[in-house]
């Protein structure tokens, strides 16, 4: 009788130990969960399109505001709202005889938080 108690309740404690080890990874894989970032990146980092993504981990519907510049000449800028959760691309119109050869740095600003990229142009 007792070597089945130590064996349900080993196999009790089994299942109740994986599952609450099952939660917990399942909220560290969470992006959103107990975190507040953005990114801003290039779409393609290897041709030569300015098409860039804003991503929004805030947790809450945000406004970033942004400026394309090409050898610290400004070049084009705007605001874009992105919900919370989600990603924006944009895809500026620039004349190319202004940007071929240069190197174009994007600026994207949320608040008081700066981020910058930059790509190198043929």
């Amino acid at each position: 009788m007792s070597s089945k108690i130590i064996i349900i309740s080993t196999t009790i404690l089994l299942i109740v130990s994986f599952s609450t080890l099952f939660v917990i990874e399942a909220k560290n894989h969470d992006y959103d969960y107990k975190k507040i970032w953005s990114a801003a990146y290039f779409e393609n980092p290897r041709d030569d399109s300015l098409d860039f993504a804003i991503e929004n981990h805030e947790g809450i519907d945000a406004k970033y505001g942004y400026r394309i510049f090409s050898n610290d000449e400004k070049l084009a800028e705007g605001e874009i709202d992105v919900k919370a959760g989600a990603r924006q691309k944009i895809s500026p119109v620039l004349p190319g005889e202004k940007i071929s050869g240069t190197r174009v740095m994007i600026e994207v600003k949320y608040n008081d938080e700066n981020y910058k990229i930059y790509k190198d142009l043929k």
